[in-house]
């Protein structure tokens, strides 16, 4: 079966991102909770070096709106307020959903096909007369040298690749079924 476009993949991340997010309450902490463990288990490295990375962020957030939110003073939690740690939780939560995607749309993609489904999706950027050529060369050339720092390697100064490669990749069945997918999740999010 061959693969379905870049694209495709990314614009069902978008739309799983908008659904999800657009929810409040018991929905949305089950959205939170479902597309963590699904990052866990499909994509473990992933989320786990985003949640490293986003560590101060998350409690930073937890503390300003628990803290720092006037209203109902909790007893057993000096200083929190029960509509602070709501609104933290509902902020956290939304958060932990765009990590979980970000998670699973790096695992799924190479950064060849991110930056080949980018540009593929900012195609309407030329009725603007808007380089889409130059976001995908300076994306590409972005994710080189995060992967270069990565592994060591950006003590070399001047390294640029000569020549930028990205796959091509035609539509088909699976990519129509994904944007059929998408379409849903982003026309439910908005009805409902």
């Amino acid at each position: 079966m061959k693969h379905p476009n870049p694209a495709s993949l990314i614009l069902l991340g978008l739309a799983a991102l908008f659904a999800a997010s657009s929810r409040d309450g018991m929905p949305l902490f089950l959205a939170a909770f479902g597309l963590a463990l699904l990052a866990l288990i499909a994509a473990r490295s992933h989320i786990l070096l985003l949640l490293r990375r986003s560590r101060w962020l998350l409690l930073t957030m937890l503390v300003m709106f628990g803290w720092f939110t006037p209203g109902t003073p909790l007893s057993f939690i000096p200083g929190a307020s029960t509509e602070g740690l709501l609104l933290a939780a509902d902020n956290l939560g939304r958060l932990l959903i765009a990590l979980s995607i970000v998670a699973l749309i790096l695992k799924a993609l190479s950064a060849a096909d991110l930056v080949a489904g980018m540009r593929l999706l900012l195609a309407p950027l030329v009725l603007f007369k808007l380089s889409r050529d130059r976001f995908a060369v300076r994306l590409a050339l972005t994710l080189n040298e995060v992967e270069a720092s990565r592994q060591g390697m950006s003590g070399e100064p001047g390294r640029v690749e000569s020549t930028l490669v990205l796959p091509a990749s035609r539509f088909g069945a699976a990519d129509t079924i994904l944007g059929t997918l998408a379409a849903a999740l982003a026309l439910g999010a908005w009805l409902v």
